[in-house]
């Protein structure tokens, strides 16, 4: 079974960028061969790869503004049963995308709109707090993102040893 850990986020843009720091933080770690990790920033690129490769499993990590506490972490299936929005707001998603915004969201809408998602995607979303430039997490957010790499282990199947654990 092929899985695919991707973050999504900018980095150096304070808590939006737990995506990106997540998988830093994971390529540190002897994985599995059938766990690959990777930046899942570009939306176009992140489309290309998903056609290209086949995975049995995605967990997408980022943080989205959703007006909940700061720090809160949201997991959640994105399955068959999700409905796509219209085509305009498709099209929209599709120029951001060309144009470099990077969107959990819209990586999700597009890759599903074109079918390049496996039936397997989690989502583990953490609310951020402080969304300007800069380097570093709030605590709340910087609390968050030891407990998001224990859900993305728990979803891919691996069990972090005390060797392991040091190293993220």
């Amino acid at each position: 079974m092929r899985v695919l850990i991707g973050g999504v986020g900018y980095t150096n843009l304070h808590d939006l960028s737990v995506g990106p720091t997540v998988i830093d933080r994971l390529k540190a770690l002897a994985l599995p061969e059938h766990i690959e990790v990777d930046d899942l920033n570009h939306l176009i690129a992140a489309y290309q790869k998903l056609s290209q490769e086949h995975y049995d499993k995605i967990i997408l990590v980022g943080a989205v503004k959703r007006g909940r506490e700061p720090g809160t972490i949201d997991i959640y299936g994105y399955g068959e049963e999700r409905s796509l929005p219209d085509e305009e707001e498709i099209r929209i998603r599709v120029a951001e995308g060309v144009s470099g915004t990077v969107n959990l969201e819209s990586l999700l809408i597009l890759c599903k709109y074109y079918g390049v998602l496996p039936p397997d995607v989690v989502v583990i979303e953490v609310e951020p707090e402080d969304d300007n430039w800069g380097e570093g997490f709030t605590p709340k957010v910087e609390r968050a993102i030891e407990k998001v790499i224990d859900l993305v282990m728990d979803e891919a199947g691996i069990v972090l040893s005390g060797d392991m654990r040091a190293n993220v």
